[in-house]
């Protein structure tokens, strides 16, 4: 038996009636409120023990510039023994020439793994960095009884 084209329409006719009227949907510049009521709103994310927020300005300094010992040594451009260059992927200057493997942000600094040029061959070094705006500590891990390295960053202005 074939359905009749009134018997058609009768049953478009619930169909639509079932669907919200067109006024009833929000434009896109006009979104919906959120929904109101219990069990609508999650709980506030929980941090694993012992981690910090992670704010702007909260993490270590970056060690990543142009470093020297004086402003003086700033200012001799060409000179590779009186500024330390670091940038993401390597050291050089000083008589060093490493390449950055690895590096961790621990507290207020950096610990890094370095794999470096020497004259006697490569050679792996453990480094930190913990640097403020205007200078930097650089201690090899290698060597606790070496002294840290105390530097300046070197401005463009002292260039």
């Amino acid at each position: 038996m074939k359905p009749s084209s009134r018997h058609l329409f009768v049953v478009l006719a619930i169909l639509l009636a079932a669907c919200d009227p067109p006024g009833q949907v929000n434009p896109p510049t006009e979104p919906a409120q959120p929904i109101q009521g219990p069990g609508t709103s999650a709980p506030p994310p929980q941090r694993p023990p012992g981690m910090e927020p992670m704010l702007r300005g909260a993490g270590a300094t970056s060690f990543i510039g142009r470093w020297a010992a004086t402003a003086d040594a700033c200012a001799q451009a060409g000179d590779h023994q009186a500024v330390l260059d670091v940038t993401t992927t390597d050291l050089h200057g000083r008589g060093l020439r490493c390449a950055l493997e690895t590096i961790n942000e621990r507290g207020q600094g950096y610990d890094a793994l370095l794999a470096c040029e020497t004259a006697t061959g490569r050679t792996e070094r453990h480094a930190r960095f913990e640097a403020t705006d205007d200078s930097l500590r650089l201690m090899w891990l290698h060597q606790p009884s070496e002294q840290p390295m105390r530097l300046i960053r070197c401005t463009a202005l002292a260039r």
